[in-house]
């Protein structure tokens, strides 16, 4: 079985490969994913999916950089930063990110990401 953090690794590398069908396998089928906590959580894979799609039709060059972790028996929680392009408007776009995944065997059940919405320009100090 993999550890939290391999698992981690994982989805970042299947974040920027673009691969939905990788990142979706690291998933309960059930899962609750709060892409951000005052919004609706997207509950289950196909809801998951069609969030990803949607994200990545206007996301290139994505950066996902984690700094931190710190885990416990069924959590894993993540500090890092987020970049990518927009491709609507060609800016570049990062912020803050931090994320608590909760497992359950050996897959993230719930996910809730914390981070602000109104995007700042790459290299804008936070």
């Amino acid at each position: 079985m993999s550890t939290k953090l391999e698992i981690l690794q994982a989805i970042v590398r299947a974040t920027r490969e673009h691969d939905t069908e990788a990142f979706l396998s690291h998933l309960t089928d059930d899962v609750e994913y709060h892409y951000h906590v005052s919004s609706r959580p997207l509950l289950g894979k196909d809801w998951v999916r069609r969030f990803m799609d949607k994200y990545r039709s206007y996301t290139a060059d994505v950066v996902w950089e984690v700094l931190r972790t710190a885990e416990g028996a069924d959590f894993l929680m993540i500090e890092g930063r987020e970049e990518y392009t927009d491709t609507r408007t060609g800016q570049r776009v990062g912020h803050p990110y931090m994320g608590i995944l909760e497992f359950r065997d050996g897959k993230v059940a719930r996910w809730r990401d914390y981070f602000e919405m109104n995007p700042k320009p790459a290299g804008a100090r936070e």
